[in-house]
C-alpha cells in the first residue's frame, strides 16, 4: 500500500500528458556494510534517445575479505511488493525489498578500470511513437557473495529503492 500513492500520481499524470517523460521512485533501499542501496537516473526516457539508470551502493568485484557485490537491474512493467526474509541468506540484512514484478534482469558488466561492476545502464528508448505513455519499473538487485576455499556463495540479496518511468517525447 505504501507505494500505491506514488505510482497512482504518476499514472495519472502519464495518462494527462502522455508525453512528458518521468522517473519517479519509490521504497526504501536497503542498508548493507553502512551503504543505503539506491536507484537514480541521468535523463528521462525518450523515445529516439538514451538515458541513463544508475545505482548506488556496495559494488565489487573482489575486495580483501573476498566477498562479490554484484548490482543487476530488475526491470518489470507492474509493481509487486516482497519482502526479502532475514533467514534466506546468512547476512540478510532486514528491510529489503523487492519491489516489482520482474520481467528482465540486466547484470552489470565489470568496469574495465576499477575493481568492481559498472555502477550504471543506459537504455536506448527505440524512436516509436507508438511507445510514448509506456510504463515500466526498474530496481536494482545487488548479489553478494562470501567467497572461501570451496568457491563463492550468496550471502544476501540486497535492493535499491525502485523507480517507475514513463517513456515520453
Amino acid at each position: 500500500m505504501h507505494i500505491l500513492l506514488p505510482i497512482l500520481s504518476l499514472l495519472a499524470a502519464g495518462s494527462l500528458c502522455a508525453q512528458t517523460p518521468g522517473f519517479q521512485t519509490f521504497g526504501t533501499g536497503c542498508t548493507f556494510d553502512n551503504q543505503t542501496l539506491a536507484i537514480g537516473n541521468q535523463g528521462l526516457p525518450r523515445i529516439g534517445q538514451s538515458f541513463r539508470i544508475t545505482y548506488s551502493g556496495p559494488n565489487h568485484t573482489t575486495n580483501s575479505a573476498q566477498q562479490i557485490a554484484w548490482p543487476q537491474l530488475v526491470l518489470g512493467f507492474l509493481p509487486q511488493s516482497f519482502p526479502i526474509p532475514t533467514n534466506w541468506f546468512f547476512q540478510q540484512p532486514a528491510g529489503c525489498s523487492g519491489e516489482i514484478l520482474p520481467a528482465a534482469v540486466v547484470p552489470s558488466p565489470v568496469n574495465a578500470a576499477l575493481p568492481e561492476f559498472d555502477a550504471f545502464f543506459d537504455m536506448a528508448i527505440p524512436n516509436d511513437p507508438g511507445l510514448v505513455g509506456v510504463v515500466f519499473v526498474a530496481q536494482w538487485l545487488t548479489i553478494h557473495q562470501q567467497c572461501g576455499f570451496a568457491g563463492c556463495g550468496v550471502d544476501a540479496a540486497l535492493t535499491s529503492d525502485a523507480a517507475l518511468a514513463i517513456i515520453g517525447v
